[in-house]
């Protein structure tokens, strides 16, 4: 599903068709900025989020805070509504964030809201720890590991 954005530039349609070709992973501006970095003309950083934004209002790139950081990741969001159906997972390891979608953490969503009155947003729900490809470089020590 297209949704029109309000102009369109040759960065403005790079900067999409970057974060699309991702197929789902997230980046920061400053990744953005660094893959366009030897691109003729170049994209820089100001630009690059100047793109973001426009891109997060016109509902084609989602825009995640993780961490507590300022600085923001993107995702592309084009046909994709269901995004905010899941929760996420933070490799603390090599930074991966990752969709979970599993009926048990749905299950507490609704206890959740049935019992405490309170409504998560699983859009901004992620979860912390290790990735199964930082568990195997690690040896396995993460699945013992306590947080």
């Amino acid at each position: 599903m297209s949704r029109p954005t309000r102009y369109s530039t040759a960065q403005g349609k790079a900067t999409l068709e970057y974060l699309a070709s991702l197929e789902g992973g997230h980046v920061t501006a400053a990744q953005v900025a660094e893959h366009f970095g030897d691109a003729k003309p170049s994209i820089g950083l100001t630009t690059v989020y100047r793109h973001l934004e426009r891109l997060v209002e016109s509902g084609l790139v989602r825009k995640f805070f993780v961490d507590g950081a300022s600085s923001a990741c993107y995702q592309y969001a084009a046909g994709d509504d269901n995004c905010s159906e899941h929760f996420h997972l933070k490799c603390e390891s090599c930074g991966a964030l990752l969709h979970l979608e599993c009926g048990m953490l749905d299950e507490i969503q609704r206890h959740v809201r049935a019992e405490h009155a309170f409504l998560i947003n699983k859009n901004k729900m992620v979860f912390y720890g290790k990735c199964a490809d930082c568990m195997k470089v690690m040896g396995g020590a993460a699945e013992n590991a306590e947080a």
